[in-house]
């Protein structure tokens, strides 16, 4: 490559940089872009537009220049491992959404690999052991959860989840009251609580749970259908 070309390549890098840091993503992209139509293996430029990739919701794109930019350059790996694991985490979310329970797994097993505070991912995880019938190990993975974040709501539900289906019974309702502490407005929370207090022989407060829960329900159901 030419002492021009090596320049114009170092000026389309340094715009889209300034792009990012301005948080002007497609511009930023851009610019990556056709810095690497230049010079495939320019491992920052594709360090970059995974990152833009990433802020774009484009996740299999931010991982493939992630997986792309550590084979060049793998100090990269340390850098970039915590949007790489959000964007396993959220590709995992889509995959069992769409009910490719097996690789939303993977994805969320590589989530935590690449950065072992997403708690949302090992969240997550035990979401799908419960799905499984699988509640011991389901409690392990809250925990870790909880570890990294006390206050992780959906992580407090989980392990109530499990805990009620290991017979815990008072141990879940402390979960699932914390969890209903931190967000009062999920009405899965309350219908999770319904149950557990019909396990404890309260059918009187299991009754106004789930009329509770009914209720935030409807109101979701309203919100979501008003008309702007």
């Amino acid at each position: 490559m030419s002492h021009a070309a090596v320049r114009k390549t170092q000026d389309l890098d340094a715009a889209g940089i300034v792009l990012l840091l301005k948080g002007d993503y497609p511009g930023a992209l851009e610019k990556f872009d056709a810095s690497l139509a230049r010079d495939p293996k320019n491992a920052r430029a594709l360090a970059n537009r995974c990152t833009a990739r990433y802020k774009l919701g484009d996740d299999d794109g931010a991982l493939a220049d992630f997986d792309a930019a550590v084979l060049l350059k793998p100090g990269l790996k340390k850098e970039l491992a915590g949007q790489a694991s959000d964007a396993r985490y959220r590709r995992a979310l889509k995959r069992a959404a769409a009910g490719d329970r097996a690789k939303a797994a993977a994805d969320l097993y590589a989530a935590v690999k690449l950065d072992r505070r997403n708690a949302a991912a090992y969240a997550k995880i035990g979401e799908l052991a419960l799905r499984d019938r699988d509640p011991g190990t389901a409690l392990g993975y809250f925990d870790r959860a909880l570890k990294i974040s006390k206050d992780f709501d959906p992580a407090l539900a989980g392990r109530a989840e499990a805990l009620l289906a290991l017979g815990k019974a008072p141990s879940a309702l402390a979960d699932a009251d914390a969890a209903i502490l931190l967000r009062p407005s999920e009405p899965g929370y309350f219908a999770l609580r319904g149950r557990i207090q019909r396990a404890l022989g309260r059918p009187g407060q299991a009754e106004k749970d789930e009329r509770r829960a009914s209720a935030l329900e409807q109101r979701r159901h309203i919100l979501l259908n008003e008309v702007p």
